[in-house]
């Protein structure tokens, strides 16, 4: 079955009314709208940009259940979120993999006291963190852990088996401690298979990306089409507000003011340091920077992942990782591989986005509560239904988070809660597992399809038991690009007829890790562009509209400029 963004607007211009609405495409609005429709209630997803376009899509690669919430007393959610990651690593297992995490320690007792006393609520400034204190907390952690376990408890590390297993680290450290977490290789493509599970569990649900929420008028919700201008009214029962970072200009749209969020921004870089990507594969290091912050870096693709920061932001919109957050993040890695020697020239790739965090007066953003809730908002005499807001959260506790969602909206219309999501596979995690005998079966049974071993593996590393359904739609062998020999026509012509890519930008930021991958010339563009071009039916002004977005995306948003040769620069 083709799933077209034209198939889905002419779907959308046969509606005048659905049960619920939800304005937000990021991973709590997705959801939300996947858990609808297995409940068998109908609704309409709307995202003004992409899928998984926002925080989403910037975070630091991490399903973890939050070690750090300790400190700050959040013992149910720190319970819910290793609970949700040990589920994700079974229901996600195509993109959810175990990550081994290392803290290096610089004393055995610093931090005891400041710990005690935010234990009993008291206020302490947050201190450097001992032995002590980090021994404790790992074995709450473990504790916490313990439903659904799928990885190895805790352990400490000597200061020389530490430094003999990871000889880059700072020769400072009195020990160092190891506990496992998860990380995800694809949050946009997990964000876009839960779409498409929705869809196909509810023949009546429609999730669209490009299409905007502008207001309540005569008591419908209007619409705009980003692409074309169209415009679309739709009458609804329920709104869900999962705008993210942008939850207030929502609500405000919808006649419903009120301050909900306080967002935080979070900062990136990827770094081209190979060396040390290699003697980190398999870990991330978690460790502290000054006043106690926390900050990690990690193998991803082959590169140095380096995050994050934590600043207080009022403007989503124009989030960039900045020259103040650039120096800060290259600082804090010479604190615990002071002889790694990175530079700005190492820098290949940036990102940044804005946590939606609760409105909040705490000093330290780091303070502010990571947990979830969903204040409402009244229906009014010009919009005839209720508005919850999904404020917080993140990525590990999504399912929970909409769960909660779709059962506040199910006593609201009446109904009752048909299937659970607990332990629900999903898109391609279908069939997988942790195990490697059902993944090397099914790159085999790709292979069997007319394709390598070497091209099947990458489909299922891409797609998970998904690759079939592309493979399927091979007619002969594959026309691979020039530039992206990785990639071929034919992938990028699935991606387009079943997974409402659009543009260029939903094609190679929204569908696929290629831009995470290495930096990727000027040329990678052009002919990425013109493939599109010859399976969507672009004409010239379209071709040189889409090229120019993807240069402006990469210099806006990630501060890459591409130099006469080519080839890419960070600005």
């Amino acid at each position: 079955m083709t799933r077209t963004r034209d198939d889905l607007l002419a779907k959308l211009r046969t509606m005048t009314h659905m049960p619920v609405l939800i304005v937000g495409g990021g991973i709590n609005g997705m959801g939300t709208f996947r858990d609808l429709a297995l409940q068998g209630v109908p609704s309409l997803l709307v995202e003004r940009g992409d899928f998984c376009s926002g925080a989403s899509r910037a975070p630091s690669r991490m399903i973890h259940g939050g070690i750090k919430y300790l400190e700050n007393g959040e013992f149910r959610l720190v319970k819910e979120s290793a609970h949700e990651r040990n589920r994700l690593l079974s229901n996600a297992a195509h993109y959810v993999h175990p990550l081994e995490m290392v803290l290096p320690i610089h004393s055995w007792t610093a931090g005891i006291i400041p710990a005690i006393k935010r234990f009993f609520k008291m206020p302490a400034k947050t201190t450097q963190r001992g032995a002590a204190v980090i021994k404790a907390g790992l074995t709450v952690y473990d504790i916490y852990g313990a439903n659904d376990r799928v990885m190895p408890r805790h352990r400490m590390i000597s200061r020389g088996d530490a430094l003999h297993e990871i000889p880059d680290l700072d020769p400072k450290i009195v020990a160092a401690a190891s506990y496992y977490d998860a990380w995800i290789t694809s949050p946009e493509r997990l964000t876009v298979e839960l779409a498409l599970d929705g869809m196909d569990a509810c023949d009546g649900s429609v999730a669209l990306n490009h299409l905007s929420f502008d207001g309540v008028e005569d008591g419908k919700a209007v619409l705009r089409d980003a692409l074309s201008g169209e415009v679309f009214r739709i009458s609804c029962d329920i709104m869900v507000n999962a705008a993210g970072a942008w939850i207030d200009g929502v609500n405000d749209a919808a006649g419903g003011a009120k301050k909900m969020i306080g967002g935080n921004k979070g900062s990136h870089l990827l770094l081209d340091l190979p060396v040390l990507a290699e003697r980190l594969h398999g870990r991330m290091v978690y460790f502290e920077v000054a006043e106690g912050r926390l900050c990690l870096i990690s193998n991803f693709m082959g590169h140095v992942l380096l995050g994050s920061t934590d600043i207080p932001v009022t403007d989503p919109d124009s989030v960039v990782c900045d020259d103040e957050e650039t120096d800060y993040l290259l600082s804090a890695l010479r604190k615990v591989f002071p002889e790694v020697k990175a530079t700005r020239d190492d820098i290949f790739f940036s990102y940044a986005g804005v946590r939606p965090l609760p409105a909040s007066d705490a000093i330290d953003p780091g303070k502010v509560s990571r947990d979830h809730s969903m204040p409402e908002v009244a229906p009014t005499a010009d919009r005839p239904f209720p508005v919850i807001a999904l404020v917080g959260g993140k990525w590990t506790t999504f399912r929970a988070f909409a769960a909660e969602a779709t059962d506040a909206v199910l006593g609201k219309l009446g109904k009752s809660r048909k299937t659970h999501t607990d332990y629900l596979p999903i898109g391609g995690g279908r069939g997988l597992s942790r195990k490697a005998a059902p993944t090397e079966e099914l790159i085999s049974e790709v292979a069997a399809m007319g394709t390598t071993h070497a091209r099947a593996a990458r489909l299922v590393a891409c797609y998970g038991s998904r690759a079939k359904d592309i493979a399927a739609t091979f007619e002969g062998p594959e026309t691979f690009l020039a530039t992206l020999p990785q990639v071929s026509r034919e992938e990028l012509a699935f991606i387009v007829n079943h997974e409402v890519a659009a543009t260029a930008e939903d094609v190679l930021f929204g569908r696929s890790a290629l831009f995470l991958e290495g930096p990727q010339p000027r040329g990678v563009l052009t002919e990425l562009v013109q493939t599109l071009a010859a399976i969507c039916g672009w004409d010239e002004a379209r071709i040189a509209k889409e090229e120019a977005a993807l240069v402006e995306r990469y210099r806006r948003h990630h501060r890459i400029v591409f130099a006469d040769n080519g080839q890419p620069e960070f600005a």
